[in-house]
């Protein structure tokens, strides 16, 4: 027979045990979460060896090292090959003047740790501290296959090019990197005064004698010309890659659209560009009363005297059903902003005769656009001589 007394005892031991592994889970959880949400951080008891200690490692380093090494030293007890923990602990090391476990720990997280992204970031600071410029592209290289940080890239990289090994280092990578190609044509897009270090970087990548294709030069020419950096883009777009439409200023179609100086046609609502009956020929129709550019190029014209000249036909017919009649054509004209000439404009105006104009010597590069309000513009040809 079952004494009730025992039997409350039995629940009362039930109960604690279910409490206790209650709180155990919940532990762990606030654990896990604190790694996405630093307030849970406070509520995991120093020491568990989780998530709180690796995160608390980090955020500690450079305040307090010492509670920062424990931290990291209990987290790594449980988890030794955590990439993240190994790169924190270090971090923390150096800072409480324990160089030599540091850097094995470091080593240990650069070698398990090629995902981890503040691994690379550790990696890159000691590497740029030593100058060693060609572990710091690999890891630059790395943090741009992850696609992530792009801060961290992009103050690597500015860290990098002001220095003649580090450009050399990093060009030695791109033929091999697509995104290391991209991280750099985003970075100035973010920062243009690096535009020189940039371009010189892509001129040592094409020096090396290992041919690479315009598509890995197209990106960053594209962002050095609108950023105004003629010159660093001519540098850097290889003459090979010159096509036959980009050394006239014919409109064209068969451009590519990886060539940074062939012909774009902006589209919009009420506007339609098409080919003309003959090669060299633009149709323009435009419903819109709002003037649109309906074309543009950059174009590398030399210094001295010019004179443009566009041509049209526009037959009865399509006059009688568009009620505008003919489109007006606005051309604009200009010089890289890094011009000393006003306003870097060199033609800005609505098109009526053949407009002169001169380029200046401070001028490597033009920006042409053409724009229109409602109207037709049949087999329109431009030429500048």
């Amino acid at each position: 027979m079952i004494v009730p007394g025992r039997q409350w005892v039995g629940w009362g031991l039930r109960i604690v045990l279910f409490l206790g592994m209650l709180v155990v889970a919940t532990v762990f959880q606030l654990d896990r979460h604190s790694s996405t949400r630093m307030t849970l951080m406070a509520y995991v008891p120093p020491g568990l060896g989780g998530f709180a200690d690796a995160k608390a490692a980090r955020v500690l380093a450079l305040h307090a090292p010492e509670m920062a090494v424990e931290r990291a030293e209990a987290s790594l007890r449980h988890r030794p090959i955590d990439a993240g923990t190994l790169a924190a602990f270090a971090m923390a090391a150096v800072e409480a003047d324990d160089v030599n476990r540091a850097g094995q720990a470091l080593s240990l997280a650069a070698q398990r740790g090629w995902r981890d992204t503040y691994t690379q970031v550790m990696v890159v600071g000691s590497a740029l501290t030593e100058e060693k410029w060609v572990v710091a592209a690999q890891r630059i290289d790395a943090l741009a296959r992850l696609q992530r940080e792009e801060e961290a890239i992009f103050g690597s990289l500015s860290l990098m090019l002001p220095s003649k090994g580090g450009r050399e280092a990093l060009a030695a990578r791109l033929g091999e990197s697509n995104p290391l190609v991209y991280a750099l044509a985003d970075f100035i897009a973010s920062y243009p005064d690096f535009g020189p270090e940039v371009a010189e970087t892509f001129v040592l990548a094409q020096a090396s004698g290992d041919e690479m294709p315009c598509s890995s030069f197209s990106r960053v020419t594209r962002t050095l010309l609108a950023r105004d950096k003629g010159e660093a883009a001519l540098s850097v777009w290889p003459e090979r890659c010159f096509g036959e439409s980009n050394r006239t200023v014919a409109f064209a179609f068969d451009g590519s659209e990886e060539d940074p100086f062939s012909w774009t046609y902006p589209s919009s609502a009420g506007l339609s560009v098409s080919r003309g009956d003959a090669e060299g020929q633009l149709k323009v129709r435009h419903r819109d009363r709002l003037r649109r550019l309906f074309a543009s190029r950059y174009l590398t014209l030399a210094p001295g005297s010019h004179r443009l000249t566009l041509q049209r036909e526009d037959d009865g017919s399509s006059s009688r059903r568009m009620s505008a009649g003919p489109a007006k054509i606005q051309v604009d004209l200009r010089c890289d902003r890094s011009s000393t000439s006003a306003y870097a404009a060199l033609v800005s105006a609505q098109y009526e005769d053949a407009i002169d104009f001169v380029v200046p010597e401070d001028c490597p590069t033009q920006y042409l656009a053409l724009s229109t309000s409602n109207g037709t513009a049949s087999n329109l040809v431009i030429s500048i001589d």
